[in-house]
């Protein structure tokens, strides 16, 4: 009722759900036409998913399904995406495997007609100019990537590259720079490295 029809909301709602409870809460906020739900089966920090459970949550309800931040590798998201198991897939870079692994799982999305709303909120700054980089190269199944609004105080003090304001109209540039866009700056991340951590920055 705030916000309108100007600001999509979706829900983080995971991980834990049984499938039954998980399709009795999609169907009652279906009248709120939620961007999605996120993550509602998938367990903390488990390396596979269960496309079957899935299916029948996506089969169940009109309210978009989204998954995908804490599966590994291509190989985990195949019949994920395969089978129409979600509307919308969540893969983190750290997690996945990095960017070309994550680009190929969008490319595949987008071959079966499924969204991609990358995940990325605690994984830094190097994590969000990988994912300004790699997001600028998918196709057309690319909703938007979340961004680490919460961060820590130091993580300005150690990267050198992003601009004081990053986002803009709800846009972000592509950073000019090559690489991620962004680099450690070892003089302000000097500062807080552990006693016995003083010299590391001496070997590079």
């Amino acid at each position: 009722e705030v916000s309108g029809d100007k600001v999509s909301i979706a829900l983080d709602c995971g991980p834990g759900w049984f499938l039954n409870d998980a399709i009795r809460f999609a169907r009652a906020v279906e009248p709120y036409n939620l961007m999605w739900l996120e993550d509602m089966l998938t367990g903390d920090y488990v390396p596979w998913v269960n496309p079957q459970a899935y299916r029948e949550l996506t089969l169940s309800t009109s309210t978009p399904i989204h998954t995908g931040e804490q599966i590994y590798l291509r190989h985990n998201f195949k019949e994920l995406i395969e089978t129409q198991a979600v509307r919308i897939i969540g893969p983190d870079p750290a997690d996945i495997g990095g960017m070309a692994e994550l680009k190929w799982v969008a490319e595949h999305a987008y071959m079966h007609s499924i969204m991609m709303a990358p995940h990325g909120t605690a994984n830094g700054l190097l994590g969000l100019g990988a994912l300004i980089n790699v997001c600028a190269t998918l196709p057309a199944n690319f909703i938007a990537f979340e961004y680490p609004t919460a961060s820590e105080p130091w993580w300005n003090d150690i990267i050198v590259g992003l601009p004081k304001r990053i986002v803009r109209d709800s846009m972000i540039d592509i950073l000019p720079a090559p690489g991620l866009g962004l680099d450690i700056d070892p003089e302000g991340a000097r500062k807080y490295l552990l006693d016995e951590d003083e010299r590391f920055f001496d070997r590079v």
